[in-house]
């Protein structure tokens, strides 16, 4: 098949389209009001010297002397001819003309006159404009021609009274003509319009609209420069189109000052200009990337790690996802990114998001000066006040740091990140030093690509290549039996195996549609999300921050994986490993691979479960209860608004459990009822130590919400399958069950509901080390391990 010519693109056809609607003139309406306002614009401000404004006073007309009085001041005045407007002609009539032509009338002869009705006049926006064709008649007579359109002509303005009396000489009024209009200092409407509209006809200012070509010419003229200017950028054609929209409405004044027929479709001409403009910009801004985007798209399928498609990405889009990245590593309420130009010393930010750059309060974006650096110009990570427009914000600074140079900044703002902060320093270190890495390599990288379009092709079939070869991966991965997933730098899962998908399917996790061999597309599914499912909190927005964040931070730090038990009915294990890559003595986090590996129960004793394993991440330790209520407490304050009742704590309240685990599942709990609660009736929190061990007690009038006491039965007996609304609680008694408590729920009339958690008491002499429970032998029928017994 031919190809067409280069020039024949996008851009062309848009300006045929523009050319197109300027023709048709689909605004009519709008292009006569743009004429009647050109005309109007163009008129003259100087006195005209061939005709005369006459009016008539109504004192004049009670005289009974007006025609008489007329008659003799027209005659004196050798005036060229009169048009009498009504209803003049009817109050103040004339004697009948003598019908010759204005050059024979004899001296002192009543001069020729004609009675004009205002429907003669043309009328556009309460505007006189024009003569429609009834004032030919009219106009004859005095040897003028009527027009559509007239510039307007200013005219001496004098009364008929003064005339008569001789205050004004007649002689004023000798070789024009004149318009005779009721009014006594003016005209009355359309009296002053008529007359302005008959000096600039007599002035020869009658005007027609161009002709049918004129205006189609002018948007094919415009569409052509501001193609030419779309090459220099979208400023340039901007500057374009916006001096040709001058252009257009000022040259329209201009024209109908000067020529006869000069009156275009201006609303039509800017419509079809406009077309043209916005064709040639989206056609620019096509072919400025179409090369690009292609290889772009096809590097982003075909590199599972997310590095090879890393160097084809935008810098706004390779920041944003940096800044995504950051929330799933480290818990916070938003982030804010900013890289440093080379050889720059100011920060630029990227994402827009939730305020962005405009909820910065710090203007100067010098990272020579503090809050960036210290006074020796020492870059660290530290929590700030008053760094955002939000000064009850905290925010937490982390330069991006590689190879000693900073790259960029990562600013995590709220309360979470603050104390995430404090509590694991760490955490944000070894986050400001992954990105470090990962902008200084993509850095490298992008410096050493050849420029110039001649690349485009060969970068193309590259991709293609690559894209073959992950096809292929993606269709083995999908083929096997296993749960596997295959994750790049930015957490974004990239390949998944069909009975991982399934898994995800079966927790109601939406799972995004596949491309081609099985490739998900970047950022449409997170590990994030898949780590929360294996926890059990749920892959809703906001639970799995923290869980899977901390998951996230120790998976980076270990070379050989972390293992994480999966929350369910089926025991599972979730191995997560972070592949690493190295070049040029850096070493950054090339992807994630991730399976899952379902653990097989032994059938000795059907009525045994062992303690379920946890990660490293959350051991089994001794801890305060009291420490992690008043936090849980304090946290729900903060995002809740409203303050619960907490009760003095009462005797030693150390006990064993998973502090991590607990901790959330509490906060989650206390700040879910605390937002149902009535107005007055926040819920009572209490901590005491009982003989059977530290004991957490929680009161709340609406704790039921509305549901029978059966749904909180099916609480008790199955916490992992909770009815809706009571979520929080069944995670918050898989927590205290996790940690070999036990939980129940006691109701009282008139006084609501009460939770009460016990839980195992730490002893002084307890050590460090906990070892698995044993399973009892298969022969004993009632025999329990440590845990939450089966329901």
């Amino acid at each position: 098949m031919r190809r067409l010519p280069a020039w024949l693109d996008g851009g062309v056809a848009a300006v045929a389209v523009g050319i197109l609607v300027t023709s048709v003139g689909p605004l009519p309406g709008v292009d006569a009001a743009g004429r009647g306002w050109a005309v109007q614009a163009a008129g003259d401000a100087a006195p005209s010297e061939r005709a005369v404004l006459v009016t008539v006073s109504p004192e004049t007309l009670r005289g009974g002397t007006c025609g008489r009085a007329l008659a003799e001041v027209l005659r004196a005045g050798e005036v060229r001819g009169a048009l009498l407007l009504e209803p003049l002609d009817a109050l103040c009539a004339l004697d009948a003309a003598s019908g010759a032509a204005l050059d024979k009338v004899p001296a002192h002869a009543t001069p020729p006159n004609a009675s004009l009705g205002v429907g003669s006049l043309h009328l556009r926006g309460g505007a006189v404009v024009g003569f429609t064709p009834e004032a030919e008649g009219a106009l004859g007579t005095l040897g003028l021609v009527p027009e559509r359109w007239v510039t307007p002509h200013a005219v001496p303005v004098m009364a008929l009274g003064d005339l008569a009396q001789g205050a004004v000489p007649p002689e004023v009024l000798r070789g024009r003509v004149a318009l005779v209009a009721m009014g006594t200092s003016g005209a009355l409407l359309p009296g002053d319009g008529a007359a302005a509209l008959l000096g600039g006809l007599a002035e020869g200012g009658g005007r027609r609209e161009a002709p049918f070509w004129a205006a189609p010419l002018f948007v094919l003229a415009a569409g052509a420069l501001m193609r030419w200017a779309s090459r220099r950028g979208v400023l340039a054609a901007t500057l374009a189109f916006a001096t040709l929209a001058a252009a257009l409405f000022g040259g329209q004044v201009l024209l109908a000052g000067r020529v006869v027929a000069g009156l275009l479709p201006m609303a039509s001409a800017f419509l079809g200009m406009a077309v043209a403009f916005v064709g040639v910009l989206s056609t620019r801004a096509f072919k400025a990337s179409a090369a690009a985007r292609k290889a772009g798209g096809l590097l982003e399928r075909a590199a599972p790690s997310r590095m090879e498609s890393m160097y084809t990405l935008s810098d706004a889009d390779f920041w944003l996802r940096v800044a995504r990245l950051a929330e799933q590593a480290h818990p916070s309420d938003a982030a804010l990114v900013a890289d440093l130009p080379p050889a720059g010393w100011h920060l630029r930010f990227w994402n827009d998001r939730q305020g962005g750059e405009r909820m910065v309060a710090e203007k100067r974006r010098d990272v020579r000066r503090t809050p960036f650096s210290d006074t020796p110009g020492v870059y660290k990570n530290q929590a700030l006040k008053g760094f955002l427009t939000r000064e009850e914000m905290p925010v937490v600074a982390i330069p991006l740091i590689a190879s000693g140079d900073l790259e960029g900044y990562v600013f995590l703002c709220g309360t979470a990140a603050e104390t995430t902060f404090t509590r694991e320093p760490e955490r944000a270190e070894r986050l400001g030093r992954e990105l470090g890495l990962l902008a200084r390599r993509r850095r490298l990288a992008r410096s050493v690509v050849v420029a110039g379009g001649g690349r485009d092709k060969a970068l193309v079939t590259g991709a293609e290549g690559v894209l073959g070869d992950l096809r292929l991966l993606g269709a083995a991965m999908r083929g096997t039996p296993a749960e596997v997933l295959v994750a790049d730098t930015f957490g974004d899962v990239r390949i998944m195996s069909r009975e991982l998908l399934a898994w995800l399917k079966a927790r109601e996790v939406s799972v995004p549609p596949e491309g081609p061999g099985g490739v998900l597309a970047p950022g449409s599914l997170s590990l994030s999300e898949v780590l929360a499912v294996a926890k059990g909190v749920g892959a809703e927005k906001g639970a799995n921050t923290r869980a899977a964040s901390q998951i996230l931070t120790r998976v980076m730090e270990r070379e050989e994986g972390l293992d994480v038990p999966v929350a369910g009915p089926e025991p599972a294990v979730l191995h997560v490993r972070a592949v690493r890559q190295e070049a040029d003595g850096l070493s950054w986090v090339a992807g994630y691979v991730a399976a899952l590996t379902r653990v097989e129960s032994g059938g000795a004793a059907a009525n045994v479960r062992s303690i379920s394993g946890r990660d490293s991440f959350d051991p089994l330790v001794p801890f305060a209860l009291g420490e992690v209520v008043v936090d849980a407490v304090a946290a729900c304050a903060r995002g809740s608004g409203r303050a619960l009742k907490l009760d003095p704590i009462r005797g030693a309240t150390h006990t064993l459990g998973h502090r991590a685990e607990l901790s959330q599942a509490l906060e989650a709990f206390l700040l879910d009822i605390s937002s149902r609660a009535l107005p007055g009736h926040q819920p009572a929190v209490s901590v005491r130590d009982t003989p059977q061990g530290p004991q957490l007690s929680i009161l709340d009038v609406g704790f039921g919400l509305g549901l029978p006491e059966s749904a909180l039965e099916r609480v008790l007996v199955a916490p992992s399958a909770a009815p809706s609304g009571l979520e929080t609680l069944g995670r918050l008694i898989v927590a205290v069950e996790d940690s070999h408590g036990q939980a129940e729920l006691r109701t009282n009339d008139g006084w609501g509901i009460t939770l009460v958690m016990t839980f195992l008491r730490a002893q002084p002499r307890l050590g460090q080390e906990t070892a698995r429970a044993t399973p009892a032998p298969a022969s004993s029928p009632n025999v329990y391990a440590l845990g939450r017994k089966q329901g």
